[in-house]
């Protein structure tokens, strides 16, 4: 991948977050902004449609999505996924996995290889707007 700076925007999929990164030769700066509050103003097919447009979703978020009738264990099942995307959607810890991973696949991908990109924990700092 070398190391040069990119800009990620995941507006589209989380609605949340606007960052910055510099790939730097051993760790990246991200600068993150979440809205818990309009995170948690999604309705239920939006969260799933925001998880679906990372991930394939589950057969039920599926099914909800084609407006198909669940069981009552299915409705039960469903609540708790959307839950924990919810969580997951504005998690920034969540986000760091997945922003690792994308570099690690794209970085991999160019130099031929596989394996772990980053391995050390991310740190968080606090930035405050003046």
């Amino acid at each position: 991948m070398g190391r040069r700076s990119f800009v990620v925007s995941v507006d589209s999929v989380c609605d949340r977050y606007l960052c910055l990164c510099r790939d730097v030769s051993n760790h990246v700066h991200v600068v993150v902004h979440v809205d818990v509050d309009k995170a948690q103003g999604w309705s239920d097919k939006q969260v799933i449609s925001l998880w679906q447009t990372l991930y394939k979703g589950s057969l039920i978020t599926q099914k909800r999505m084609r407006d198909e009738a669940l069981s009552p264990g299915e409705e039960v099942t469903l609540q708790d996924t959307i839950k924990a995307n919810r969580s997951r959607l504005h998690n920034i810890s969540w986000f760091m996995r997945n922003l690792n991973e994308f570099i690690a696949r794209e970085a991999n991908k160019e130099d031929g290889c596989t394996g772990r990109f980053y391995s050390l924990p991310s740190m968080a700092l606090t930035l405050l707007a003046s």
